[in-house]
């Protein structure tokens, strides 16, 4: 995988998807085959999907993110209440994104810092161009693609609570829970703690 594509990470694929998270999180902690993965999104819809093709891209989107964390984080997912869950998941799609990473790290940071009240789209444009003048291939996306990145990201800070909507980007205090600061320590993900905490 390219530099570019592994510091974008599967941003693209769609916003936090809580629910589907937590059901898939649960699905993993039982170690499945492919074909018992497959029967399970596609035979069993357990994502409650419209179609296999939606529930396929759904799950692929979020096994990504989900790829590489220990069964504990898996469990604390899969069985946490709402709003643990969506800090937990809301790191896993930060330590597959580097991008969102730094995004939340340096701009969305340095506004709670300087007591903004909310976030811009030109945040968002300022920010991709100086990540494209270190990965220049970001800079050779589609206007499609790199729109609809940005699209998501702000959809994935707001399903994570740090701002109320993907229209006004009011920024919101969030909190995160000692359990998920601990986890995070533990799996040396201090950057990602540093990048949710405001």
């Amino acid at each position: 995988m390219s530099d570019h594509k592994r510091y974008l990470g599967d941003l693209i694929g769609g916003s936090l998807m809580l629910r589907e998270s937590q059901i898939l999180a649960g699905l993993m902690l039982k170690d499945p085959t492919p074909s018992e993965w497959n029967e399970a999104i596609v035979d069993e819809n357990i994502l409650q999907k419209p179609s296999a093709a939606s529930a396929k891209r759904n799950a692929s989107t979020i096994k990504k993110r989900l790829s590489g964390l220990n069964n504990r984080f898996l469990e604390k997912l899969a069985y946490s209440g709402s709003d643990e869950a969506s800090q937990l998941m809301f790191a896993a799609t930060l330590i597959n994104s580097p991008l969102l990473a730094d995004f939340m790290r340096t701009v969305v940071v340095d506004a709670k810092q300087m007591y903004r009240e909310s976030l811009t789209v030109d945040d968002w444009h300022h920010f991709w161009q100086d990540r494209s003048r270190l990965y220049p291939a970001l800079a050779e996306m589609s206007e499609a693609s790199t729109y609809k990145v940005s699209q998501v990201a702000f959809k994935v800070i707001a399903d994570a609570g740090y701002i109320d909507s993907t229209k006004n980007k009011q920024l919101l205090n969030v909190y995160v829970s000692q359990d998920v600061r601990e986890l995070l320590s533990e799996m040396d993900h201090d950057d990602v703690l540093q990048a949710m905490e405001l």
